[in-house]
């Protein structure tokens, strides 16, 4: 008889495989590790007791914890077990328990040893990779921020169990919480903040020097990324430069329909309607069927002084202006001097916030705790989506008065409730009813959770596995 774990795992990346791997042989247990395309399947042989408590000790102490990692379903079977090895590419991940030990621990021979690779994911080569960044005690705006000491995470910020587990995950990706830490808000003028646990010798090791000198987190510009966000439980791959999760196969030469038809094809959709809420490529909506992959609708560029233009010569929207420069003359002196500002830019000077970004008007948004937002225009013209109105709109609110980050909610509640509606009008247009969500914008999360509330009952599907933007 045979333990067989089926272990769902939402990436094909072989190095959590790999780790059970090198386990199964340091028990000297006779087992056999397999992967296909969203599990994980492991086979155990049961007679040798001893051998089984080896492997559940090993594996408790050195296994680590995976952002991919789904349930495991565990039955015994009858069934013959193989001894081929399996053997895992190598990937940009963390050292594994094992080598933080060695690397840590004073009274290891290899402490503090900064030639240190990890071959415990049955990995054939070792792989050495240059770490670049610079890490200061000293913030500038935009940084992110590294964590010296994890048992200090419930001090400095407002985590769930979720986001502490994801952030201490083997793939160590970027998240962003909320700042606990008085001081710390005052450093960054901040409320939220990317955070991310040392992934490479360099990081451990200067993180260790800053513990040692009582430092609780250093600071640096981030070059390379894993970004994810987490909801209700579920971890969404935001964007990742350290290939890690899964890779896109080559299916159409345009980079957002490809990306559509790799996550469609993840998830079993033959064909698919699907929404890019990207600040990086636009909003867009996408649709795949037997006939042809295509933009259903797309989103024209948004131009601030093409926008202004069009408020000028109308009446109501001329009289807005006039009225909102006597109340924010500096507002409209800097929409003249930046006639080229993005749709974010332009917000980010509309709420009169530190940065001019998206991240900036995001963060704004979640300062409110509250439900509803406001009835923001989001209206489709000849030429595409109304900018005019749009931008109109949120300025009519912040000229009557309303704070800046109930109305920076506000327009992100807005463009969920336009995706969803347009979704509808799109599915009864080609008559499909799979939906598949992309876009960096699904990192705010007044537009995840508004999706995924109110658009339930469709069923909107987000990538397990796959980066759902550049």
């Amino acid at each position: 008889m045979a333990i067989k774990q089926t272990i769902s795992y939402n990436s094909n990346s072989e190095y959590f495989a790999g780790f059970l791997q090198d386990i199964v042989k340091k028990s000297e247990i006779v087992g056999e590790v397999s992967q296909n395309k969203n599990n994980i399947v492991l086979l155990l042989d049961d007679s040798d007791k001893n051998a089984i408590e080896r492997f559940s000790n090993n594996a408790q102490k050195f296994m680590p914890h995976s952002i991919f990692l789904g349930n495991i379903d565990t039955k015994n079977e009858d069934i013959n077990i193989n001894k081929a090895s399996l053997e895992s590419k190598n990937y940009n991940i963390s050292l594994c328990p094992k080598c933080l030990d060695k690397l840590t621990n004073p009274s290891s021979p290899n402490y503090l040893d900064d030639t240190i690779v990890c071959n415990h994911y049955s990995n054939k080569e070792t792989l050495k990779l240059e770490d670049k960044h610079v890490y200061s005690p000293h913030y500038r705006e935009g940084d992110a921020l590294l964590v010296v000491d994890s048992s200090k995470l419930n001090k400095l910020f407002i985590m769930t169990e979720d986001e502490i587990k994801t952030l201490l995950s083997i793939e160590k990706p970027t998240i962003k919480v909320t700042i606990k830490d008085e001081d710390l808000k005052e450093i960054t003028g901040k409320n939220y903040i990317k955070i991310k646990s040392p992934n490479t010798i360099k990081a451990t090791m200067t993180a260790l020097n800053a513990k040692d000198g009582e430092l609780e987190y250093l600071f640096f510009e981030q070059l390379d990324t894993l970004r994810v966000t987490t909801l209700q439980g579920n971890v969404l791959v935001i964007k990742d430069t350290l290939n890690i999760s899964n890779s896109l196969e080559n299916m159409n030469e345009d980079k957002v329909l490809n990306r559509f038809l790799n996550i469609s094809k993840e998830a079993g959709f033959s064909e698919a309607i699907g929404v890019n809420l990207s600040e990086k490529n636009g909003i867009s909506f996408l649709v795949s069927n037997k006939k042809d992959t295509k933009y259903a609708l797309k989103f024209g560029e948004f131009k601030l002084a093409d926008v202004i233009e069009q408020m000028k010569v109308d009446d109501k929207k001329q009289k807005l202006l006039v009225n909102f420069e006597k109340k924010y003359p500096k507002i409209i002196e800097e929409f003249e001097n930046n006639p080229e500002y993005n749709l974010f830019e332009t917000l980010s000077c509309v709420f009169e916030l530190k940065g001019r970004d998206f991240e900036n008007v995001s963060d704004k948004s979640l300062e409110f705790r509250g439900n509803g937002g406001l009835k923001i225009d989001t209206f489709f013209n000849e030429d595409g989506f109304d900018y005019v109105s749009f931008l109109g709109s949120i300025m009519s609110f912040k000229l009557a008065g309303t704070d800046d980050h109930y109305l920076a909610y506000s327009t992100f509640e807005a463009l969920a409730d336009m995706a969803i509606s347009t979704l509808g009008q799109l599915k009864t247009k080609y008559k499909i009813d799979n939906f598949v969500m992309m876009g960096n914008m699904f990192e705010n999360t007044v537009v995840h959770s508004r999706i995924v509330s109110k658009f339930s009952l469709s069923n909107p599907y987000f990538s397990k596995g796959t980066a759902i933007d550049d």
